[in-house]
């Protein structure tokens, strides 16, 4: 019994680790490949991935703070969902900035594009926030638990990234997508 649990227990620290790595790094990169040929600039991707992954490893180093386990399968669907809807919230305040940069200037095109583009993410991210937490606080499976307040947390963080910081970025980066611009 003991032999079995820590060999075990051994296996899945090492697959964990290296399974972790290689899913995130190819996550990262198809993610990039896609950015990269939506927004046709290089510089594009890497500024919008700085936001996405960074709203992901925020979430997760709360439970690392908060002394609190989390189970691997939650860390997985959480990444997953998160990725997905901040991918989403990039893209709606990326397009329209794209598009009304070419009208106006840059800090003016930003502020029109959060006023279009704040009401669409506040309602899907608030929608997705409560039922998370929601799912999070009513569940009496600790797994399921787990993924709601994770998704929820995860949700509130994405929205704040995405409406603050990355405003901010595109803004500073404008003149790296610029130069990285290309045609297809």
């Amino acid at each position: 019994y003991v032999v079995g649990d820590s060999s075990s227990e051994q296996d899945f620290k090492t697959s964990f680790s290296r399974d972790n790595v290689v899913v995130s790094v190819l996550s990262i990169l198809i993610v990039l490949v896609v950015l990269l040929f939506t927004f046709k600039s290089a510089g594009m991707p890497i500024l919008l991935i700085l936001v996405i992954q960074g709203s992901i490893w925020i979430n997760f180093t709360f439970p690392t703070v908060m002394h609190t386990n989390i189970f691997f399968m939650s860390y997985l669907i959480v990444t997953s969902i998160q990725m997905g809807a901040n991918i989403d919230y990039a893209i709606v305040i990326t397009n329209r900035y794209t598009e009304l940069k070419k009208h106006m200037p840059i800090k003016e095109a930003i502020v029109e594009t959060l006023n279009k583009a704040f009401p669409t993410i506040i309602t899907s991210g608030s929608i997705l926030a409560a039922a998370g937490i929601l799912i999070g606080f009513l569940s009496s499976d600790g797994c399921i638990s787990s993924i709601g307040i994770c998704l929820g947390r995860g949700t509130i963080i994405s929205i704040g990234l995405v409406m603050a910081i990355l405003p901010q970025l595109l803004i500073l980066g404008d003149i790296i997508i610029e130069k990285t611009a290309f045609t297809l």
